[in-house]
């Protein structure tokens, strides 16, 4: 009897405890503006934060590195509790066949053939027409998709892919190794131009065909952010047949092995694809289609998504989603990486070849100020191009700090002669509108004057890419590998390097991190390449963004991958 009075009063104890803590973390959810649809998915930064506070309390008494320990993990265990329980995930019930997706996005789309696509949206619809080889996970884990399984040999220089059996095209021809040499094959090849080319040649010596569900990869060197780009653009794998059917209308008429088949583009109002009902993974897709509706801005994508006209609005800022943060009928999605936000111009044309004026900017820039004005003060601060909590990471890295006289003293070393207009282009998007606004009001308290020149942003990103367009904000996503981003913008051959940034040094640390899979190697190299970039200025690193995805509440099964690109092949609807 003494013995079950004991025990009862053990688990009242603990039970006691763990309401106590369930409170407190829901408490410290709301003082730490962590969503609590989200609590199941706290960041290793947001549980210490909650575990500090919890700590803060006394709930327990008693040493305090063991109740933090103890606390910590009380806050996961309660955290994946109620996301189990009380706030069931976007994942949670059993999954309902039928229906059409409506999708509010940028009317920026110029291709749906991969090799050629440039258009960050365009590849919502690449995910659903094409598949990769590989797959990106949540976390930017590499995944099984097309190649099950792969080896890597020869000391990295060899990767021997095997293939899924009995996949088809939408056009009904075999999806084999014969097609995947030849999508690799056609994306090395100079004369056709593929946008991949300059990722993937520098790297690949040669694709060969082993049998019919066996392709091996040769590399010039060992390559370990390969398996990274073979789940993006580089690894979509089109219709060998198709593709010299159609030629250069192919992005009209895209052939894929995914889940949904194209079905049609009408310029200026919709994509429509639909349902593959030959797909090779089994029970998918669950959705009759997805239509993407071309959407001119937030606000009207959101009045349409209220009124059920739309079921899913992405890219949406802290400020946008105000209107229905309290929507009984839409569920919010925090993305889980925020996109990169930096100002960048041409480091080698007039003004902006002289770094005493590129630091005299860096220094009127009040990023603090900026991130309350368009994201609402919830944005995190950049020092760089890569944000905390991925392994590259270095907080010790620090960009140029808002001080006026600073930039002043830079500016009177400088051959900007006081008066002369700068031109700040800036895309049509509000985003970039506002940022280049508060630039422009900025710059002005340094003395510094700068005249706006909106550029259309359905052909922004492609001028900033050719380098047509110089001074001007721009935003750019996370790659599963640091190679993936760094290397494409400050490479002196990065096919992206929008700024014509040439650093001799910065070139060889890039193509030594990039030889070799060891981390303990690599992150070193990655922060000399960092201190490079501050000292340099290519960009003015501004803040790591706060986005949301937003959907009815029928839709489910949505979940971000880090590269912040919405992936609806799993999607489903419930009414």
């Amino acid at each position: 009897m003494f013995l079950r009075l004991i025990i009862l009063l053990s688990v009242t104890y603990k039970l006691a405890v763990l309401i106590i803590l369930l409170t407190t973390l829901l408490i410290s959810c709301m003082l730490y503006d962590i969503k609590i649809k989200r609590c199941a998915a706290i960041t290793v930064k947001e549980s210490y934060r909650i575990c500090d506070f919890v700590c803060s309390l006394n709930i327990t008494g008693g040493n305090m590195f063991l109740k933090k320990r103890g606390v910590l993990f009380s806050i996961v265990s309660v955290a994946i509790i109620m996301g189990v329980m009380a706030f069931p995930s976007a994942k949670a019930g059993s999954p309902v066949r039928g229906g059409t997706l409506n999708v509010g996005f940028p009317s920026d789309t110029k291709t749906l053939d991969p090799m050629f696509s440039v258009q960050f949206t365009e590849r919502q619809v690449l995910y659903l027409v094409y598949n990769t080889l590989t797959k990106l996970g949540p976390d930017f884990s590499i995944n099984p998709e097309l190649a099950t399984k792969w080896n890597v040999q020869n000391g990295g220089k060899k990767i021997v892919f095997h293939l899924q059996k009995g996949v088809k095209f939408h056009d009904g021809t075999n999806f084999d190794a014969d097609a995947v040499k030849w999508n690799i094959d056609q994306r090395l090849d100079e004369k056709v131009g593929s946008r991949q080319r300059k990722q993937l040649a520098p790297v690949i010596d040669s694709v060969e065909v082993q049998d019919k569900h066996t392709v091996v990869f040769n590399l010039k060197k060992p390559f370990p952010a390969l398996l990274g780009m073979l789940g993006q653009r580089a690894g979509f794998m089109v219709s060998p047949s198709a593709a010299k059917k159609w030629g250069k209308d192919f992005g009209s008429h895209p052939v894929g092995t995914g889940a949904f088949r194209f079905k049609e583009w009408v310029r200026g109002s919709h994509i429509l694809v639909e349902r593959n009902n030959e797909y090779w993974e089994k029970g998918l897709p669950h959705l009759d289609a997805v239509n993407f509706k071309d959407t001119s801005g937030s606000v009207v994508g959101l009045q349409s998504l209220k009124t059920g006209e739309l079921d899913y609005v992405g890219q949406l800022s802290p400020n946008d989603i105000r209107p229905i943060a309290n929507s009984a009928d839409i569920d919010l999605y925090r993305a889980t990486v925020g996109r990169w936000y930096s100002l960048q111009w041409h480091v080698y044309e007039p003004p902006f070849d002289d770094v005493n004026l590129r630091k005299a900017i860096a220094h009127a820039i009040d990023r603090k100020r900026i991130v309350q004005i368009t994201m609402a003060g919830k944005a995190e601060i950049a020092n760089g191009p890569t944000p905390p909590g991925l392994w590259w990471y270095d907080g010790s890295i620090k960009s140029y700090s808002y001080d006026l006289v600073k930039s002043k003293q830079y500016l009177a070393k400088s051959k900007y002669k006081p008066g002369t207009e700068l031109i700040l282009y800036s895309s049509t998007a509000s985003i970039y509108k506002q940022i280049s606004q508060l630039v422009q009001e900025q710059l002005a308290l340094a003395g510094i004057t700068a005249k706006i020149k909106p550029v259309s942003r359905k052909e922004w990103y492609g001028r900033v890419v050719k380098r047509l367009v110089n001074f001007t904000p721009t935003r750019w996503t996370q790659r599963p590998d640091p190679d993936g981003l760094l290397y494409i913008l400050f490479h002196s051959k990065g096919y992206a390097n929008s700024t014509g940034y040439v650093n001799p040094k910065v070139d060889a640390l890039l193509d030594e991190a990039r030889g070799t899979g060891d981390l303990s190697v690599r992150k070193p190299l990655y922060s000399k390449i960092q201190k490079h970039l501050i000292e340099d200025i290519p960009n003015i690193p501004l803040f790591f963004a706060v986005e949301y995805g937003a959907a009815r509440k029928s839709v489910k099964g949505f979940e971000w991958i880090a590269d912040q690109i919405p992936r609806f092949r799993e999607l489903w609807k419930t009414n």
